[in-house]
């Protein structure tokens, strides 16, 4: 992809609702597990790196790696430190040196998803924390999955048994979320394919400033709950794993 695709990708990251929630439902995370500022922290599959400035900027020691080279050079130009590129899963740091890493979106990306949490692993200390969001349920696949190019959309269980691979890593928390927006993207979802409606690129285009603030109002309230209840559905899912 060229450069100006990524220099886009890092707007919408910026002022998009469902970024901006994610961002918050992050920082709660952080938060709710008490992750002091000096501790060192992986954004995995980073982009341009937006939310590693995002992270920077709340004095986070925070880092990024991702496999395109054009989004880490895009990061760079705008000011973002510590971004990294990655080469077909070999990375350029040590095994067991970071204490939080995050995996938001990423996982769906990769065909072998076992080898990836395996190479996550290897990077996290013990007592690290690895912070996971996925698609879920293969019944929404959608236009979104098809522009992004993922293998596959999750449930609980089968996020759960992937993780069973790896008995030093132990479930803390397991929720899905985007619950209060679940109906209207579930339909959205379900009558594009329905009618075979590709009228537009990916989910992103269905956006505007009244969308924006109405969808972020909505979806923001789980930031305030996530931390301390679990939602039994949603369009997203959210795991926290400890490693022993």
């Amino acid at each position: 992809m060229n450069s100006d695709f990524y220099n886009t990708y890092f707007e919408v990251e910026k002022s998009h609702w469902w970024f901006k929630v994610r961002r918050n439902i992050i920082f709660s995370i952080l938060s709710k597990y008490k992750i002091e500022k000096d501790k060192k922290i992986l954004d995995y599959g980073c982009g341009s790196g937006f939310f590693v400035g995002q992270l920077q900027k709340k004095s986070f020691n925070a880092y990024g790696m991702d496999i395109s080279k054009k989004a880490i050079e895009c990061g760079i130009g705008r000011g973002v430190k510590n971004l990294f590129q990655e080469n077909e899963m070999k990375v350029n740091f040590p095994d067991s040196y970071f204490n939080v890493i995050l995996a938001m979106d990423v996982i769906e990306h990769i065909e072998d998803d076992k080898s990836a949490i395996r190479e996550l692993r290897k990077l996290l200390k013990s007592d690290g924390y690895l912070i996971i969001t996925v698609p879920a349920y293969q019944w929404m696949w959608g236009i979104q999955d098809e522009a992004t190019h993922h293998y596959r959309r999750y449930t609980t269980n089968s996020i759960s048994g992937l993780v069973k691979n790896f008995p030093d890593l132990r479930i803390l928390k397991k929720t899905y979320f985007n619950t209060f927006l679940f109906l209207p993207v579930a339909l959205v979802r379900l009558m594009s394919k329905w009618l075979n409606i590709k009228n537009r690129e990916s989910d992103f285009d269905i956006n505007n400033k009244f969308i924006n603030a109405i969808f972020y109002s909505i979806f923001n309230l789980e930031s305030q709950f996530i931390r301390f209840t679990n939602f039994p559905f949603g369009v997203s899912i959210l795991l926290v794993l400890k490693k022993k």
